[in-house]
C-alpha cells in the first residue's frame, strides 16, 4: 500500500510541469487552509521557505517567505507571514517585498479524533504593484509581488478521525491600491500581447474548497493527497486609455487543482515541508499574474 502511494507521488509530481498553481492571492498556503501541523508540541515555530514557479511566457517567480507561528494555548494560535518575490522574464527582472499576512485561528478539540478551526486573518500589501523594468517601463503583474489589495481572509477547517480534511474560506479584496499602469502595446515585442492589460486593477474575492486525507507513511513521514477548487467570483477589471473601467473577460471562473504535501519530521523536533499541484480545470485569464506552467514550495520549520 506505502509503495503505490508513493508512486502516486511520483506520477503526479513528474506532471507538474503542466500544473498551473494555485490560482489565489495567497491564502490556500496560509494556516490551517493549507496544512494543520498535528505532530508539534512548541509553541513558537519560525518556518523558511519559497514558492518556486515559470509563469505566463516562462516568467521564473521565486517568492521567499518568513513565517512565526505562536501556539497560546489549546485553542488560540497566531500567525504572521512575510514575502518577497525576485522575478525575470523577457520583459525585464526585478527583486521587491511583497505582502504580509496576520492570522488567528481557534481550534475546538484541537486533540480529539475529530477536531475543527476556524481563522480569520488580513493581508497587507507592501507596494502598489507597478514596478518598472531598467527600461522604465510598467511591468505586468506575472512580474509583481503583490496585487496590491488589503484582504480579508477567513475559513474553516474540519478533521474527521484525524484522516480526512475539509476546508472552506473566503479572500475579500476590501480596499484596492493597486497602481499598476501595464498595456503591452508599449512594448515591441509580440509576445508582451500575451499578457492583458493591468492598468489600475481591480480584482474579485476568491472562494476556497479544498479536500485532503493524512496517510502517515512512518512515525516521521506524512503526506497529504488534496484537492483544490478555487471560484473567482467575478471579472476582474482595469482602466483603459480614456480612463474607463472595463472587464477582463474570461477572468472569472473555476480552478481545480490537485496536490500533494509531503512532512518530514525530525528528531530535533524541525520539520521539512514540500508542496506540490496540478491543475485539470483553469480559468480562461489570469491578470492577476498568478498562472504557473510549474509551481513548487518548500519549506523548514525550525521550534524556537
Amino acid at each position: 500500500m506505502k509503495r503505490a502511494i508513493l508512486v502516486s507521488i511520483l506520477t503526479i509530481t513528474g506532471k507538474l510541469c503542466f500544473g498551473q498553481g494555485c490560482s489565489d492571492a495567497g491564502f490556500c498556503s496560509l494556516g490551517a487552509l493549507k496544512e494543520v501541523n498535528q505532530d508539534s508540541t512548541s509553541k513558537h515555530i519560525l518556518d523558511i521557505g519559497s514558492n518556486i514557479g515559470f509563469g505566463e511566457q516562462n516568467t521564473f517567480t521565486f517568492n521567499p517567505y518568513l513565517q512565526y507561528n505562536y501556539e497560546a494555548g489549546n485553542h488560540f494560535s497566531f500567525q504572521a507571514k512575510v514575502t518577497a518575490t525576485f522575478a525575470d522574464g523577457f520583459l525585464g527582472r526585478i527583486f521587491e517585498v511583497g505582502d504580509i499576512y496576520g492570522l488567528a485561528t481557534y481550534a475546538v478539540n484541537k486533540h480529539s479524533l475529530n477536531s475543527f478551526r476556524v481563522l480569520a486573518g488580513v493581508k497587507i500589501p507592501l507596494t502598489s504593484a507597478n514596478s518598472k523594468n531598467a527600461e522604465g517601463k510598467p511591468l505586468p503583474l506575472d512580474y509583481q509581488s503583490s496585487i496590491g489589495t488589503y484582504d480579508i481572509i477567513t475559513g474553516v477547517n474540519y478533521i474527521v478521525r484525524q484522516k480526512l480534511e475539509l476546508a472552506a474560506g473566503l479572500q475579500l479584496p476590501v480596499v484596492q491600491i493597486n497602481k499598476n499602469s501595464f498595456f503591452p502595446e508599449e512594448y515591441g515585442d509580440p509576445r508582451a500581447k500575451e499578457f492583458p492589460p493591468t492598468n489600475n486593477f481591480r480584482r474579485k474575492p476568491d472562494l476556497l474548497l479544498r479536500a485532503g486525507y493524512y496517510v502517515k507513511l512512518s512515525p516521521s513521514v506524512n503526506i497529504k493527497p488534496n484537492l483544490l477548487a478555487i471560484y473567482h467570483t467575478g471579472d476582474d477589471t482595469y482602466q483603459n486609455r480614456f480612463g474607463n473601467r472595463t472587464s477582463i473577460d474570461g477572468s472569472a471562473g473555476l480552478t481545480v487543482n490537485a496536490g500533494i504535501i509531503a512532512t518530514k519530521r525530525f528528531n530535533t523536533g524541525n520539520r521539512l515541508e514540500f508542496l506540490a499541484a496540478a491543475t485539470f480545470i483553469a480559468r480562461e485569464v489570469r491578470a492577476d499574474g498568478l498562472t504557473r506552467t510549474a509551481a513548487f514550495t518548500l519549506q523548514y520549520s525550525i521550534p524556537l
